[in-house]
């Protein structure tokens, strides 16, 4: 298949098909809910029931278009080609997709963990013979936890902090990170309020089987004996508020330790909805792929790394360089 790495986004020229365009198309396969990937008004668009629910939140102007939703384990059809939905263990409705055209196959991951997500489904590895990855966190330096120890981690601070007649802050992005935590928290019965950008995914999650018994909305003259799950933009304020609060920052980039600085965190919880190093190795090499593409993040680097293992890695063009939307890492 002849694939292009544009600006605008990946095209599947065969099949006129786009993956993840940021702008308006014909045919536009979405990944995932976040902003950088579901974004543009298409006149046809597929994605996972849980991804079209997010898109439709952020672009209602997309309500009552082309949209198809299309389950894990479920295929479509598309211009002579099998399209299968597999899961990508990233946020709730990520999926990549495996497309199969005149005897080759070919797997987009989107953003994508193989360790298995607090709040999601687990990552299915596809065989495939041409694979289109992501990479944001493609360097030996990033070691992540599992999510069982990050979930100890972030309720361990929380009681700690709470025992100490402090207020624990946990810094969430609005879809994804933040419901985990507060799912994390909830789970082990302690008192949490949310920012509202957090809250207004809650019910998608909870529509999906996820509890978060317990919670209130957030609000600033109300935190005494509470965890708060909080937006990044909001350190400032929790830093002018004075010694009453610690932070945790529950993050990929918590992985380094000038992540403390630069978020203004007291602990560093290295988890994330990206694989970490050893992910993308594993799921590049369980996938069996003669050409793997790389998108977003240390992609030259990542590309060298790979190269020397044997792999026929490249850094894709137009898409190269660290995600623009850090916010939603």
């Amino acid at each position: 298949m002849d694939v292009h790495f544009q600006p605008a986004g990946i095209y599947v020229s065969d099949l006129d098909l786009w993956l993840d365009p940021a702008e308006g198309v014909e045919a536009a396969w979405l990944s995932h809910g976040h902003s950088d990937h579901a974004r543009g008004l298409h006149r046809r668009a597929w994605a996972t029931p849980e991804t079209l629910e997010i898109y439709g939140e952020r672009w209602p102007e997309s309500v009552g278009r082309d949209r198809r939703a299309v389950g894990y384990g479920e295929q479509f059809e598309w211009r002579g080609a099998q399209c299968t939905v597999l899961p990508a263990g990233h946020i709730l409705g990520a999926a990549q997709l495996l497309i199969e055209h005149r005897g080759e196959r070919l797997v987009y991951s989107g953003d994508i963990k193989l360790r298995a997500p607090l709040c999601g489904v687990a990552a299915e590895i596809a065989p495939c013979d041409r694979l289109i990855i992501e990479c944001t966190f493609g360097l030996p330096i990033y070691h992540f936890l599992e999510r069982d120890d990050a979930a100890v981690r972030i309720v361990a601070f929380a009681r700690e902090c709470l025992d100490e007649g402090v207020t624990p802050v946990f810094y969430g992005y609005a879809l994804g990170r933040g419901q985990e935590i507060v799912h994390g928290l909830c789970r082990a019965g302690i008192p949490v309020a949310v920012h509202g950008a957090v809250a207004r995914f809650i019910p998608l999650y909870e529509q999906a089987g996820y509890g978060f018994d317990g919670w209130q909305p957030y609000e600033a003259k109300q935190t005494r004996g509470k965890a708060l799950v909080l937006t990044p933009s909001m350190g400032r304020i929790v830093e002018a508020r004075g010694k009453n609060f610690r932070v945790a920052y529950v993050s990929g980039w918590a992985a380094l330790a000038n992540a403390r600085a630069k978020a203004g965190a007291e602990e560093l919880i290295p988890y994330s909805d990206h694989g970490d190093f050893s992910e993308l190795v594993a799921m590049i090499e369980r996938s069996g792929a003669r050409r793997v593409d790389l998108v977003h993040g240390y992609t030259e680097a990542f590309a060298h790394i790979l190269r020397q293992r044997g792999i026929d890695a490249h850094a894709a063009g137009a898409l190269t360089g660290v995600e623009d939307d850090a916010a939603e890492i």
